[in-house]
């Protein structure tokens, strides 16, 4: 029987991949900070569904426990073809105003812990099976954004480290995406402070069921990047083309505090 592990999966965009999945059939291992939320999304998903669901509760900013989730994957003799790396995390304002270790908490979740959980899926998952590897990264890898200046930096890392670890398995049987949604219907803007942000680009958030699907089609079909959206499309084809100084300025106007 053959799962699909997804991080960050209690709420957001995880929680729309873990519903996603479920429709067409798939086998789910669900992991995030939230037990009580996993739960109840693994018996709402069993029953609708009739998928078999696995919950496993797990801080991804404690540096051991991707080895721990796999070593417990391992001993249960679940076998992960698909991972959807999910889990992140943003922190707003200006940067010397914030406290370093909510920056640091950025960087370590959205890029070390992302790159650890493709590390052992890659080592651990079945090599003659065919298998999936999913980042959601952002349109923010696409051009530095002020007053989010790491988030945006580890999302670039990451879309450079996915198309790169793309081209390493391009011979193996191993789909690799970015996912690089804009802005999303969820509660990422709360804990990074961003409730003005939003406010001010709701006009332009997507729905996380239409990314998580987007997301889905695209790894199935072998895409090497999704941007989901055509005014995210747009915005990403102009961050990669225009002068740079314009692209700072105008993703300033955007995210300037009040």
């Amino acid at each position: 029987m053959l799962y699909t592990l997804i991080t960050g999966a209690s709420k957001g965009i995880g929680k729309a991949f873990a519903l996603e999945c479920a429709q067409r059939g798939m086998n789910l291992i669900l992991v995030a900070r939230s037990g009580h939320l996993l739960e109840e999304l693994s018996t709402e998903l069993s029953a609708k569904f009739q998928v078999n669901v696995r919950t496993h509760t797990a801080d991804l900013l404690d540096h051991a426990v991707q080895r721990k989730i796999f070593a417990w994957i391992n001993e249960n003799g679940f076998e992960v073809n698909m991972l959807i790396n999910n889990a992140g995390m943003g922190y707003y304002g200006k940067f010397e105003q914030q406290p370093l270790e909510k920056h640091l908490e950025v960087l370590h979740l959205n890029v070390d812990a992302q790159i650890r959980m493709a590390h052992e899926f890659l080592n651990a998952s079945n090599p003659n099976q065919k298998r999936y590897l999913l980042n959601t990264v952002s349109t923010g890898a696409f051009q530095p954004v002020p007053y989010m200046a790491v988030y945006c930096a580890t999302k670039a890392f990451m879309l450079s480290f996915s198309r790169a670890l793309r081209f390493e398995l391009r011979k193996q049987s191993v789909n690799v995406t970015a996912l690089c949604p804009g802005g999303t219907e969820t509660d990422f803007f709360t804990p990074a402070q961003m409730d003005g942000v939003a406010e001010k680009n709701a006009l332009f958030m997507m729905k996380a069921d239409k990314v998580a699907k987007a997301g889905l089609d695209g790894l199935l079909s072998n895409k090497a990047v999704v941007i989901p959206g055509w005014y995210n499309q747009i915005g990403a084809f102009a961050a990669r083309h225009a002068p740079q100084g314009i692209v700072v300025s105008q993703a300033s106007s955007f995210f300037k505090p009040d």
